[in-house]
């Protein structure tokens, strides 16, 4: 197995080195009246633990904050907010928000007509510079009002929310001057939000696909030779057109772009600032919705700030409710770049069993290896418990590196592979479409979790990394060049093995149907022949392909579209458990096929999850307990856990500790070329091996 040595030979040392283990608070996460003041809110914070303040200002919130005097106004103070954090609390970093591309404006329809009222217009963004806006495949400009139906909570009654195209030079160039200025402030760093083409918002706003200005269309003509029809585009969405598609690949261009273009101007004004991106998009539609890739933002920003609504309340979190975040939260860390990622999501406060939740919670996100931010309400303030943040961030000060090392890779000979252009061009924006490329990854990764199987995901942009590991699962690879093929191809040949379900390679890059699989050679079967409820297993080279298409001769159905269609793992879903059950079963029948033993083996129940790491002179395995764990429970119930971790060649292991999560340590020496691992578990515990060799 190669995996050792490449990723060894391969780490990439995230920048800023302070972004790693960050412990983010706000200086308005405590409740109105108990504490005096900006300044006393960012004292206690610090106190509490927090080494990053996230901040807001006029340059957060006011569109008229793109211009002076408010612009210097807003400059000045948070000059002064900087250099009291650095010179107050050496060591700790100070950020402030904005959101270019969304800009909310409070008193604008007071009457709650859903218009701008009479004497409101100069407050009015929308009708102030009308041009900015983004433009839907309808015509429409993406201006909003807190009368209309459907509107988030963060659009007020009284409200006007508008969404800016990114490709109006006008706009573009005072808020790339805007971010310049910033950084000429001392801020350590900008958090930026929603970098986003609104596809939907409100009842009334849905499948939208800006953007249709005319600065959008101008630029997308030039780049791409293609013609866009004027809004309304009523023949617009058209799959089989390829300027459609053209269109939906240019789209993401654009958002990275601008971000591009952005951290640029934060390094003119002062090269040591950082641009942190938030973003919600997952492995899912949203991303082709909205033209923003997770996959993009490591060549355009320092930090990702990745944002879950995860297990919320308890009475509303199933057991694959939990599953289902840590598979959201590996796939975003396998694919951040190996730079310094934080996770922004919610525990509700106030709840009896908030502190059992927020504990939960809080292992799910260390043993992931995010950044720790956790408000206890919708917004971006608040705290779940106040005692209990303030005893993890003084726990993480003391043993963060166990978690935050920059070196730190899933140590796997399992790859899974994540196909963007599957997902752009099959689901194609669709929750509910014919194609569910977005259940299948996510129930592939469910029930490799459940099943103890490491893996780490790769993408379908980096296929010779397939030669790393001994087994590469594709669920639903569908999309796929003739280039990518013959990675595929070599990969075999040299003895991989491929473990592939439903018609992977059956369409090209962008989605155009084939007469036959890409792979039929691969597969050992042509489209023609394929049958219903059979395993595929072909020998190609030094290699081997295991293959199934589907259970059903209608739709396609396969172990890890069943498994998650009954795990239900969305708000108010009834999980069949029995039924993810037999599916899982199913999944396992076929991993046995590929002859490929995992790196590690265990008795623990599937509850448990074991995520082994990598790093120079360190083999560690974090379990996450969720066995026990349903609605309404967010108490795991505990467990021995027994386990034999095969070590990478000729890697011997020197000594051992045990970390019990907010816990102590316990010394331990462990030596072999297998490792057998006997532990208490209950919320989450770390195995940490020294290795030599």
């Amino acid at each position: 197995m190669l995996l050792v040595w490449s990723l060894l030979s391969s780490v990439a040392w995230g920048q800023p080195d302070w972004a790693w283990g960050a412990r983010i608070a706000t200086p308005w996460d405590y409740p109105e009246g108990t504490v005096d003041g900006w300044e006393e809110g960012v004292d206690r914070a610090v106190a509490d633990g927090a080494n990053v303040i996230l901040d807001w200002h006029a340059v957060s919130d006011h569109w008229q904050a793109l211009y002076d005097p408010l612009l210097s106004r807003s400059l000045e103070e948070l000059a002064r907010r900087a250099r009291y954090v650095h010179t107050r609390h050496p060591g700790v970093r100070y950020l402030v928000y904005v959101a270019p591309l969304e800009y909310v404006t409070p008193d604008v329809d007071l009457d709650l007509d859903g218009k701008v009222d009479p004497g409101a217009e100069s407050k009015s963004l929308a009708l102030q510079r009308l041009d900015w806006l983004q433009v839907g495949i309808d015509g429409r400009k993406a201006a909003f009002y807190g009368a209309y139906p459907g509107m988030p909570f963060w659009v007020c009654e009284t409200c006007e929310d508008v969404w800016l195209t990114p490709a109006n030079p006008q706009f573009r160039a005072l808020a790339l001057e805007q971010a310049r200025r910033i950084a000429a402030t001392g801020v350590d760093g900008v958090w930026l939000d929603v970098p986003f083409l609104r596809f939907e918002f409100g009842e009334d706003w849905q499948e939208q696909w800006p953007s249709f200005d005319l600065f959008s269309i101008r630029s997308f003509e030039a780049e791409t030779g293609h013609r866009v029809p004027r809004p309304p585009a009523g023949r617009w969405p058209d799959w089989g057109d390829p300027a459609w598609r053209a269109f939906v690949r240019w789209r993401y261009s654009l958002i990275s772009g601008f971000l591009a273009d952005y951290r640029a101007a934060l390094r003119a004004g002062n090269p040591g600032t950082a641009l942190i991106v938030e973003t919600s998009v997952g492995p899912d539609v949203t991303a082709t919705q909205q033209g923003s890739s997770t996959l993009d933002l490591p060549g355009v920003c320092d930090v990702t700030a990745h944002e879950h609504d995860g297990p919320w309340r308890s009475a509303e979190a199933t057991y694959y409710t939990w599953l289902r975040f840590i598979a959201d939260l590996l796939f975003w860390r396998h694919t951040d770049g190996g730079r310094p990622a934080w996770l922004l999501s919610y525990v509700k406060a106030g709840e009896p069993d908030t502190v059992d939740m927020a504990r939960l919670h809080a292992a799910v996100v260390l043993a992931s290896g995010f950044g720790y931010y956790t408000p206890g309400n919708e917004t971006m303030s608040g705290v779940p418990e106040a005692a209990f943040r303030r005893e993890l961030f003084h726990w993480l000060a003391r043993e963060g590196g166990t978690y935050y090392h920059p070196g730190w890779r899933p140590y796997a000979n399992v790859a899974l592979v994540y196909s963007q252009q599957t997902l752009d061009f099959l689901d194609r924006g669709s929750w509910a479409g014919d194609f569910s490329y977005h259940d299948a990854f996510a129930g592939m990764a469910m029930m490799l979790l459940e099943s103890h199987i490491p893996f780490r995901v790769i993408t379908d942009r980096e296929l010779e990394r397939l030669f790393e590991y001994d087994l590469a699962i594709m669920p639903m690879f569908s999309a796929m060049s003739e280039g990518q093929a013959r990675l595929i191809r070599d990969y075999l040949a040299r003895g991989g093995t491929v473990l592939a379900t439903g018609p992977v390679s059956l369409y090209d890059p962008e989605g155009v149907e084939l007469s036959d699989f890409r792979l039929a050679d691969v597969l050992g079967v042509h489209r023609w022949e394929v049958e219903v409820d059979r395993v595929y297993v072909n020998r190609y080279g030094a290699g081997k392909a295991v293959f199934f298409w589907s259970w059903d001769s209608d739709w396609i159905v396969t172990p890890e579209l069943d498994y998650f269609w009954a795990a239900e793992p969305w708000p108010g879903g009834r999980p069949d458990a029995r039924r993810a059950e037999s599916a899982r079963e199913s999944f396992l029948e076929l991993f046995a096929r590929s002859g490929v033993e995992p790196v590690l083996t265990t008795s623990a129940p599937r509850g448990v999850v074991l995520l082994p790491y990598l790093r120079e002179g360190r083999l560690s395995l974090r379990a996450v307990n969720f066995h026990g764990v349903g609605r309404g429970d967010p108490v795991p119930t505990p467990v021995e856990v027994q386990l034999t971790l095969v070590l990478p060649p000729r890697l011997a292991v020197t000594g051992e500790r045990t970390l019990e999560f907010l816990g102590g340590v316990e010394q331990g020496t462990v030596r072999g070329a297998e490792v057998e691992l006997d532990f208490p578990l209950q919320v989450h515990t770390v195995v940490e091996l020294w290795t030599a060799g």
